[in-house]
């Protein structure tokens, strides 16, 4: 097999902006080259039981070559490590594909797995942060090899006599709570608390966020995506939330403090996404950030604001078919993405009408791979980019699939390979990711 593999190690050390940082390194003096980590290390394949969302969780190691083998087989029935949680674990990998983490949503605690062998996991650490989020349901991103950041909102809803609901309502202030985890002690450094400074305007219509999540950071800022809902004060209960335009927190990072918000016009939706990376940083520094509530697009952050000569990447208007996006996408490196897209045509989340969409954010492309599964995609989390390449683990709902391996190079809708087989072994899992 010939190929460059100088410029191949330059591709994956792009590439690996959308998971992680890792080390890609070369002695041009010498003519030597660091082996590429992404071929060299372990993934893990993860599934859930249940579409539901008490869903039990299980892991099972692979290695590069498994996963490029059709004539592999990977199955859960009967096999697996089962991650405790409370519901569908957060899980993360470490660089090296030797430590899992998950968050047990709902438990109020963090772990850390060592990765043994084929379903061998090792328990090594716990740390419960229930107390310092006030919650034992707040939601987590790893931001890098050595640090993950908990995050959570509540909400309260303000009248103008403290101690009497009946008297006029004034507002429903959100309260941000976030903290900084240490990935290799497990513990809490930073953690800071405060009012989100959402617009008088917008808090005088009952307007208030519901939601942050799927951080970024970039030139020492942390970019939180937002989710806002409505608070009706006339019937006294949720009302429908109709969004005029898109909201980023901003706080400097790793203080927590300073916070502040960037906003536009040009895009209206929630910007938080699910368990999926929504925002991704490129190989300029510029962010691009997926809008995951109503038609899906996606906009661009660059030097601390949304850049309006980008204007808006309208991906729902190139499918021909009613879009939403409002699990997260996965970024491959040179301007090429993949986004898990709901049909809404179709169905609603609840339904298998989703399809992995190719695009290219800076020509602003979106290409419907001819995947032939009936998807489920709502809890998916994770994708890998292994040698340039994005791997994704997919099967139909409780049956059977592939190692879907999607070629950025390839501008088409067959533009993948299929290797290992994954079967799901109950009637109603599915994997949720290849970490």
């Amino acid at each position: 097999m010939n190929f460059n593999f100088k410029s191949l190690l330059k591709l994956a050390c792009l590439s690996a902006l959308t998971a992680s940082t890792f080390s890609c390194t070369s002695n041009d003096d010498e003519g030597s080259l660091t082996p590429d980590p992404s071929t060299e290390r372990t993934y893990h394949l993860v599934l859930g039981s249940s579409s539901t969302g008490n869903s039990a969780t299980y892991a099972q190691g692979a290695t590069v070559t498994e996963l490029n083998n059709p004539n592999k087989t990977f199955t859960f029935s009967g096999f697996g490590y089962e991650i405790p949680s409370t519901r569908t674990a957060r899980v993360y990998a470490s660089n090296d594909g030797n430590v899992l983490y998950n968050l047990n949503y709902g438990g109020g605690t963090v772990t850390k797995y060592d990765y043994l062998s084929g379903q061998n996991y090792n328990l090594t650490a716990t740390t419960q942060v229930e107390a310092v989020m006030g919650t034992a349901y707040p939601r987590w991103t790893k931001i890098d090899e050595n640090y993950a950041m908990l995050q959570n909102v509540s909400t309260e809803n303000i009248y103008e006599d403290p101690n009497d609901e009946t008297s006029t309502y004034l507002k429903t202030e959100a309260t941000i709570t976030l903290a900084r985890v240490d990935l290799k002690t497990m513990s809490i450094l930073e953690d800071n608390s405060f009012k989100f400074p959402i617009s008088e305007t917008e808090a005088a219509a009952g307007i208030y966020v519901s939601r942050i999540d799927a951080p970024v950071v970039t030139n020492g800022k942390l970019y939180y995506g937002v989710a806002k809902s409505f608070y009706d004060a006339t019937t006294g209960e949720k009302g429908t939330m109709v969004y005029e335009n898109i909201e980023t927190l901003v706080v400097d990072y790793p203080t927590l403090d300073n916070e502040t918000t960037i906003t536009s016009t040009l895009a209206q939706g929630s910007t938080n996404g699910y368990r999926t990376p929504v925002a991704h940083k490129d190989e300029n520094g510029d962010t691009y950030q997926l809008v995951t509530n109503g038609d899906v697009s996606m906009m661009k952050i660059t030097n601390g604001t949304y850049d309006t000569s980008y204007g808006k990447f309208d991906i729902k208007s190139l499918l021909g078919h009613g879009a939403e996006a409002n699990t997260g996408w996965f970024y491959v490196g040179n301007g090429i993405g993949y986004v898990p897209v709901l049909n809404t045509d179709k169905g609603d989340n609840a339904s298998s009408n989703w399809d992995v969409v190719r695009v290219d954010i800076y020509n602003k492309t979106a290409i419907t791979m001819n995947i032939p599964l009936d998807l489920w995609l709502r809890q998916y989390q994770w994708a890998s980019v292994i040698d340039g390449k994005l791997y994704m683990a997919l099967t139909s709902l409780g049956g059977e699939g592939n190692v879907y391996i999607f070629n950025p190079e390839d501008a088409t809708a067959n533009g993948f390979t299929k290797g290992a087989t994954l079967k799901t072994g109950t009637t109603d899992a599915s994997y949720i990711g290849l970490f």
